[in-house]
């Protein structure tokens, strides 16, 4: 859906209207081509069966000539909802799907190596490819059925011009010693996004980028006091995408201002500004942003936090999206709500799978509240939560798992390197020679199965003897290779041994190409920490720091 369209959608009016046969509450003036309570009551079936993601399905659309269709969908998206209950079935997208393709539907959220390659496109994602698997073409966001059978039906020639593209666009990555340089271009590129109006950085939708803000503490903290005032204006003005009644952050805001909210809670954001808000505590002192803290972790233990310690992945925005046994409810409706109301609706669905990824950042952030407030809770919420990873998640020799339950196929080098450093700040934390011995295992072992010859970047997953295509060519992600990089950052800070952070340059580099950090955008903050703990920022003394917005 067009950010336009979704702009519209998200400012229309609060209230609800209740719906005839299944029932169910979305937002009044919701077009009824979008309108997932209108769509049920047609009772329309899905006339496909979505293949599973595996060597089998590839391997029969080779053998019958299909193309392909990747449905790159999170379970948490209220757009993959709607293009579910609507574009999926359509009767003739049905048709045409089931005659002449192989269709596959993606939980981008158990694949963050295809969550990275096409994050780009946004959720749900959709994706063409040949009957080789090489790509025809991708397309963001939901497609209503009528541009979506125009894309079915000219596979063939999306598939001819896509053959006729050449880059011939030479992108060489940056070499460790130019990473000073780089890292001030960076800088120069966050400050150029920052929004003086609403605060945080871009202005097309407002997103509460925890990592942006969590460095801003850091300038300010080193006397830039242009920063700090960033930091308040920002804190200030964000307030909009907290939920006032259970805690934590919604994804986005479909606006140039935070009133548009986009009602997911995922465990990523969760954590990035966990972290953020308990240091702009330090910096400010201001009690409501310690209150803001607390209510996120309180959020992540109340909604996220399983029974045996860990965490879960995510929230849903809508209540009934997974069950067309019970109402649908729109999550703009819901969470208008207090408490009891919201409780008579129903709950929004948790994504229960526990990531070794988003249990990482989530060790990481308590860390860093206990950090700050000396309170016990969080560490000891922290160490509960690794010490179960490190018998379910991680073996003896350092591997890292995604998840307990599938320890075969693919492992990917964001698990290894968030769980990783959480394991390196808590042995730093706690001193125990435990969690120092298993930070060290998991770094030696992500450079062995994540590294290659030449050295540089490191490859998104192990390798995978059955994939075909596209994706037989392992990519060097931006995203989890400057993981990888603060890993290494903080293996050096807890081992003093300095060829740790060295590899950590060597990683940060090899992604600093300049197609890599524009394709980034406003999203440099993560960037720009990791540079930080690996020594490269070129800090000016505080005396040069620029005026503020």
């Amino acid at each position: 859906m067009s950010i336009r369209l979704l702009s519209i959608l998200l400012l229309l009016g609060a209230s609800c209207r209740p719906a005839t046969g299944p029932g169910g509450l979305v937002r009044p003036g919701t077009p009824p081509e979008v309108d997932i309570v209108r769509a049920r009551e047609r009772g329309l079936a899905q006339a496909f069966t979505w293949e599973e993601w595996g060597p089998e399905a590839f391997a029969r659309a080779k053998r019958e000539g299909r193309y392909l269709l990747i449905d790159g969908a999170a379970e948490w998206c209220h757009w993959c909802h709607v293009m579910d209950e609507t574009t999926y079935r359509d009767p003739e997208v049905g048709r045409l799907l089931h005659e002449r393709f192989v269709a596959i539907r993606v939980d981008v959220d158990a694949r963050p190596d295809l969550e990275e390659r096409w994050s780009e496109y946004g959720w749900p994602a959709t994706i063409l490819l040949s009957p080789d698997a090489e790509e025809v073409g991708k397309y963001r966001g939901y497609l209503a059925p009528d541009r979506f059978l125009e894309l079915l039906r000219r596979v063939e020639a999306l598939a001819r011009e896509k053959q006729q593209e050449a880059s011939l666009v030479v992108d060489p990555p940056a070499t460790p010693a130019m990473l000073p340089w780089v890292a001030a271009s960076v800088l120069q590129r966050m400050d150029a996004t920052y929004d003086a109006r609403e605060g945080n950085w871009g202005s097309f939708q407002k997103v509460p980028i925890g990592e942006n803000l969590e460095f801003e503490v850091r300038r300010a903290a080193r006397g830039d006091q242009a920063a700090r005032e960033r930091v308040i204006f920002t804190l200030a003005h964000q307030q909009p995408i907290h939920d006032p009644i259970w805690g934590g952050v919604y994804q986005y805001s479909a606006a140039s201002h935070w009133n548009a909210q986009h009602f997911e809670k995922l465990m990523t954001l969760q954590a990035s500004n966990l972290e953020a808000y308990s240091r702009a505590w330090v910096l400010t002192k201001e009690p409501r942003i310690l209150s803001e803290a607390l209510a996120l972790s309180r959020y992540m233990e109340t909604f996220l936090g399983a029974p045996d310690g860990t965490f879960y992945t995510n929230q849903d925005a809508d209540v009934g999206a997974h069950d067309r046994s019970i109402p649908f409810v729109d999550g703009h409706v819901y969470y208008v709500k207090d408490d009891a109301g919201r409780r008579a609706l129903g709950m929004p669905w948790v994504d229960t799978h526990v990531y070794a990824q988003e249990n990482g950042l989530a060790i990481a952030a308590l860390l860093a509240l206990h950090e700050v407030t000396g309170e016990p809770e969080s560490l000891a919420r922290a160490r509960k939560a690794a010490d179960v990873l490190l018998g379910s998640h991680v073996r003896e020799e350092g591997t890292v798992w995604r998840e307990a339950s599938h320890r075969s196929g693919s492992r990917y080098l964001g698990d290894a390197a968030a769980l990783g450093r959480a394991f390196a700040l808590l042995a730093r934390w706690t001193g125990e020679a435990r969690y120092r011995e298993v930070a060290v295992r998991i770094g030696e072992r992500l450079l062995q199965d994540f590294g290659a010859p030449e050295g540089g970047a490191l490859f998104e997953t192990t390798r995978d003897p059955d994939a075909v295509g596209v994706f037989a060519r392992r990519e060097r992600p931006f995203d989890q290779n400057v993981m990888a990089a603060r890993f290494l950052a903080a293996l050096h800070a807890l081992t003093g041994q300095e060829p740790w952070r060295e590899r950590g340059r060597e990683v940060l580099a090899g992604i600093s190409t300049a197609r890599g950090i524009a394709a980034q955008g406003r999203m440099v903050g993560e960037y720009l920490l990791a540079a930080d703990d690996l020594g490269v920022i070129p800090w000016p003394a505080p005396a040069a720091t620029a005026s503020a917005h």
